[in-house]
């Protein structure tokens, strides 16, 4: 059976604009794609991994709103997110979640201390191990000459720190990061490739990982 060409133009027009609408969704209110171009967050992320966060973990964003949600969430202790930099709003940033609202915070000789309550550290292969107070792991490359005076985390704000302590700059020097900048939550490293242009190699060790 033979179709009139504007029976088959207007099935693929529809296609290709549901295929559209669908990305742009996903875009917008699931998913975010990073690079990571840096080793700020060695060793949970090394320079070369493509990471996916989810947009969904903290309420539904809503557009246009400046980072207003629906339903919205503060981060648990310990989550890697993206953020827009509290100085230009621009910029996308990775860290991880060490204080929420509210909390007492301080670091002495490479120890976080919350609420009284030191973070355990055991030292591994690979890096440190740091536990939260509910049970949570993930590595880290400490800095065992770090000092934090006590501070308090303000409402409705995060203090966050890189994995790789020593190499890079975090709330210790920009300070705090409003929740309504929270874009999403690391998920999974999708790829990873090392090297650039012809010299690049695909790290299969690391797809398809999980971000602890």
């Amino acid at each position: 059976m033979k179709y009139p060409i504007q029976v088959l133009f207007r099935e693929y027009f529809e296609g290709i604009v549901a295929a559209i609408f669908l990305a742009l969704f996903l875009r917008f209110f699931v998913l975010n794609i990073f690079y990571i171009p840096t080793t700020n967050m060695a060793p949970t992320l090394v320079k070369g991994d493509f990471v996916m966060g989810w947009r969904l973990s903290y309420g539904f964003p809503l557009p246009l709103m400046k980072g207003e949600r629906l339903n919205l969430k503060v981060p648990d202790r310990g989550d890697v997110i993206s953020f827009r930099f509290p100085g230009d709003e621009e910029q996308i940033i990775i860290r991880r979640v060490v204080g929420l609202p509210g909390d007492k915070l301080s670091i002495q000789a490479g120890v976080i201390k919350i609420n009284d309550r030191e973070l355990e550290q055991v030292e591994g292969a690979g890096g440190t191990v740091e536990k939260t107070p509910s049970g949570r792991e993930y590595k880290i490359l400490s800095n065992p000459g770090l000092e934090i005076d006590e501070l308090v985390v303000p409402p409705e704000s995060l203090f966050v720190l890189s994995d790789n302590r020593s190499k890079s700059d975090d709330s210790r020097d920009w300070g705090f990061v409003p929740v309504k900048n929270v874009e999403s939550e690391l998920m999974l490293v999708w790829l990873s490739v090392s090297g650039q242009n012809e010299g690049s190699e695909v790290l299969w060790s690391r797809v398809f990982n999980g971000i602890d």
